[in-house]
């Protein structure tokens, strides 16, 4: 009899270990839902070599199929988010139900916070693209969208400690002080936070917090829209929102969603439409699925005064798509932080949307714009700080010329100039005061950038003196192209 009890016991644990196997082609995996791609299947060779980690990313490529995962995970992050209120699946769980993105944790706690170096250089930054913006007689406009803890912080687990300042609030103090024209959102939904402009299961805010932030968008630029008090707003309890999901997969709770009675424009797609219709297309764009959005187009029937917007965005600018449609004849919304600024229409509107979590993209890398030409003359008496590294590398835009000071540098006022001499010929341009890491190998550091526009027609041997303050730095006699 104890054998037959073995016997049985074995054949169990072995069908109960093929089991995932067997049921694997049968179920529906839960990428999607957490919002990533699966893991590969891996390769035993790789690039000509034997994959020596083939064992590990197998079993996380297996691991990412395995069926009832989604279930799974919904049990698994229910005890550690709701019984143990610790951080999982990238998501926190606060109090009363509400949840927040992981990533917004170390603006609230203040444990990454900007160098004031890195302050000044995106103010720097900013400014640069606003004068740039301006010679092409657009309108430049900067929205930071504040993070769902900076503005429902009471929400947040009392082990989290908020900073007694953020670097959404020392950025908008620079770039004021450099004239950039820009909405204080973190303020202005703050005012008005009683009136709930957040999902409390979602990351972003719902339909009426967005209508909030395009209302202060539109008075920004002087443009008319119709106020938030006269509109008819419909609640419906029926939002999966993005956190919810993240941290149940296979069931979850659904959010409070506001709809007003908007009509939407007579409007169409120019770029290619994925949906029978615009407005399917716009619902597609409106969700969460992010598919194809990175860049898209609207031609509005409704407008013929020639007006045009082009709106650098990412997830929170979904929400306010109808409304920036109806605004303009035409609009442009690209998914980035960083557009090609040299090809410009003339008069058109730039919007530049980001998140509190990814303020820090602005200064990853310099803009894609030509450095503007400053007057050649300049001071005599400055500091000679030595020899400087300036390397030169070609773009597809022009020459790119970039480099790092040395450590502990004089910053002066921040700014960075890069003077070109050439067979008796000065030229003096304005550099992006920002470190390209991507192309000096560290992370971080003090540097700085600017690409030459083909205007100057600059080729040939170019001496090199790079000016910050009152200090100039001797570079190279650089060959450009």
């Amino acid at each position: 009899m104890n054998k037959i009890y073995k016997l049985i016991y074995i054949i169990v644990f072995f069908i109960l270990c093929a089991l995932p196997a067997v049921l694997m082609p049968f179920f529906k995996n839960s990428a999607k839902l957490e919002k990533r791609s699966l893991t590969a299947w891996p390769s035993y060779v790789e690039n000509g070599h034997l994959n020596v980690s083939f064992s590990d990313d197998f079993e996380s490529a297996f691991n990412d199929r395995i069926p009832l995962r989604a279930s799974l995970l919904t049990a698994a992050n229910f005890i550690k988010g709701e019984v143990l209120h610790a951080a999982t699946s990238n998501v926190i769980v606060g109090k009363d139900g509400w949840l927040f993105f992981n990533s917004e944790a170390p603006d609230y706690l203040g444990t990454k916070a900007m160098s004031e170096h890195e302050v000044r250089s995106f103010a720097i930054t900013l400014s640069l693209v606003q004068e740039h913006i301006a010679t092409k007689d657009g309108h430049f406009l900067f929205v930071p969208v504040p993070n769902k803890s900076s503005v429902y912080g009471e929400y947040m687990p009392s082990a989290y400690r908020a900073a007694q300042e953020h670097d959404i609030d020392r950025i908008s103090r620079a770039i004021e002080e450099e004239g950039v024209s820009f909405v204080d959102m973190k303020q202005v939904l703050t005012d008005a936070k009683a009136e709930g402009l957040y999902h409390v299961r979602d990351s972003h805010w719902n339909y009426k917090g967005a209508y909030v932030g395009y209302s202060a968008i539109m008075e920004a630029l002087g443009k008319p829209c119709a106020d938030i008090t006269s509109l008819s707003w419909e609640t419906r309890k029926d939002w999966r929102g993005d956190l919810d999901k993240l941290l149940y997969p296979a069931a979850g709770t659904l959010d409070t969603q506001y709809y007003n009675d908007l009509p939407l424009p007579d409007f169409e797609f120019t770029s290619q439409l994925r949906a029978g219709s615009a407005k399917a297309q716009l619902e597609l764009f409106m969700s969460d699925k992010e598919e194809h959005d990175d860049n898209f187009s609207t031609l509005n029937h409704d407008l013929s005064d020639g007006s045009s917007l082009f709106m650098a965005r990412d997830s929170f600018a979904r929400a306010i798509l109808p409304d920036m449609i109806a605004s303009y004849e035409t609009a442009t919304f690209q998914r980035t932080s960083n557009p090609d600024l040299n090809s410009w229409n003339e008069g058109t509107d730039y919007i530049l949307e980001i998140a509190e979590r990814n303020l820090s993209r602005i200064i990853d890398s310099a803009p894609n714009m030509y450095a503007p030409l400053r007057e050649s003359t300049f001071k005599t008496d400055l500091t000679e700080g030595g020899s400087l590294d300036v390397a030169v590398s070609k773009s597809s835009f022009g020459p790119k010329l970039y480099g790092a000071f040395p450590e502990g540098a004089d910053m002066g006022d921040g700014r960075v100039y890069i003077r070109l001499e050439q067979d008796g010929t000065t030229y003096l341009f304005e550099a992006f005061p920002i470190y390209e890491s991507n192309l000096l190998g560290e992370d971080t550091g003090d540097g700085f950038t600017l690409t030459l526009s083909p205007d100057y027609a600059l080729s040939g041997t170019c001496h090199v003196t790079v000016i910050r303050g009152e200090t100039a730095w001797s570079g190279p006699d650089l060959v450009l192209q």
